[in-house]
């Protein structure tokens, strides 16, 4: 279980020296962090042909001869795609899975990290693997490979075949969604944008049902409405009701089962959330062409970005809303429509603890990279940083930072910093 208050949160930094590892290694790839900044890892080449991971300096007994997608699952557990002999598998903390797989790609995770899963393709055919148990059907073609918290997963995969220049068959439509491997019906010209509901049940996805129509599937029934196009469905309401973003008559609304939910248009709507415990419901928006926002309850934000609107996103307690926004080429972060004024050449969402009382982004600002807390920006710049982690109760962030060539982690007390 990832529980953030076991942690060692004493403010005292610890570091570790990066140097020694160049000793042992031909190079070393990108590095990654535990989410509690207790081990620094990445995934080096330590002979011709021959790579491995190591670990706060130590390597692995294992060597591979490819290595990719290195990751710290959410339970600080070490998670790798690696091959020999040309057989794919997923190592976790050394130990390899022992399924054997053509190739290997899509690492997913729970957010608790207790399911793993990827996509695969063996023998020329696709499908997933999950805790190191493959799909007992696969298919000739897969995209959209999803893992819900439950473990469940689901993709979007060629159900029929097709003969070269067939576009009569093409045309009645030959994917499907499978959800653990079993195909559901109906089928459709395609399929995109996959979504479980909390429990992983139920999934949701937006079709092309012929040429020009388009339309939103919920646990295998297509709304009766067709439309000019539609983005990714989300459940919402506990789970009972879907919405989705569709085109309708030349402009983007956004619709509940199949029926209007929000009464205005917009030249684009996207990106819905929905708030953990008041169930409100916001997007990205462009009321005019060009110029984007942010709606709320159809109430949209006075803020307009030039840019883009990358990130949209709830506190746990679905009192704050918060966005990443791109203007005139520099990025900032908004909450409840107020803009922090970084002006930052590179910007990652922001983390933010249950109540919404402490936010804290990494940016990059003149090629060095740099904290802020709150809408301050720390004086402290360093060569590579990765997300920081808050206290559930707010009070201290984990910082993980690497400056000539070594790594740090450092627990900082909020109220120091304003």
């Amino acid at each position: 279980m990832n529980d953030k208050k076991t942690w060692n949160w004493d403010t005292t930094s610890t570091s570790i020296d990066l140097n020694s590892w160049k000793k042992q290694t031909h190079w070393i790839e990108e590095f990654k962090a535990s989410p509690d900044g207790k081990t620094i890892a990445a995934i080096v080449n330590t002979d011709e042909m021959e790579f491995s991971v190591c670990v706060n300096g130590q390597l692995w007994e294992n060597t591979f001869e490819k290595a990719w997608s290195l990751t710290f699952l959410p339970d600080r557990r070490l998670a790798v795609l690696a091959a020999n002999d040309e057989e794919w598998t997923v190592y976790i903390d050394d130990k390899a899975w022992e399924s054997r797989i053509d190739y290997i790609w899509g690492l997913q995770w729970s957010d608790d990290g207790s399911h793993v899963a990827a996509a695969v393709q063996k023998d020329m055919t696709y499908g997933m693997i999950v805790d190191d148990t493959v799909w007992e059907n696969l298919y000739e073609n897969l995209t959209c490979p999803l893992l819900d918290n439950s473990g469940a997963t689901a993709a979007v995969v060629q159900k029929e075949s097709l003969a070269q220049g067939d576009i009569e068959n093409f045309r009645q439509g030959i994917f499907c969604a499978a959800v653990n491997g079993t195909p559901q019906d109906p089928q459709f010209v395609n399929i995109w944008d996959l979504s479980f509901d909390s429990r992983g049940r139920k999934i949701a996805y937006a079709v092309r049902e012929n040429r020009s129509d388009y339309t939103v599937v919920k646990d295998t029934v297509a709304w009766s409405e067709s439309f000019q196009a539609a983005w990714k469905p989300l459940f919402s309401d506990r789970d009972n009701s879907v919405i989705a973003p569709v085109r309708h008559k030349g402009k983007w609304y956004l619709y509940k089962d199949g029926e209007p939910f929000w009464e205005n248009g917009f030249e684009q709507l996207w990106k819905q959330v929905v708030a953990p415990q008041t169930l409100r419901v916001a997007a990205v928006a462009a009321p005019t062409f060009g110029k984007w926002t942010v709606c709320e309850q159809e109430k949209c934000w006075d803020l307009r970005a030039n840019g883009m609107i990358h990130d949209l996103f709830y506190s746990d307690d679905g009192q704050k809303l918060l966005a990443t926004v791109k203007h005139n080429h520099f990025w900032d972060v908004a909450v409840d429509g107020r803009p922090w004024g970084l002006s930052c050449n590179r910007l990652w969402q922001p983390a933010v603890n249950g109540n919404g009382s402490t936010i804290a982004a990494r940016m990059v600002q003149n090629g060095k990279y740099r904290l802020a807390v709150n809408a301050k920006v720390l004086p402290q710049s360093y060569d590579l940083a990765f997300d920081p982690i808050i206290h559930p109760d707010g009070e201290k962030i984990l910082f993980r930072t690497i400056k000539n060539n070594t790594y740090s982690r450092t627990v900082l007390n909020r109220d120091d910093l304003v």
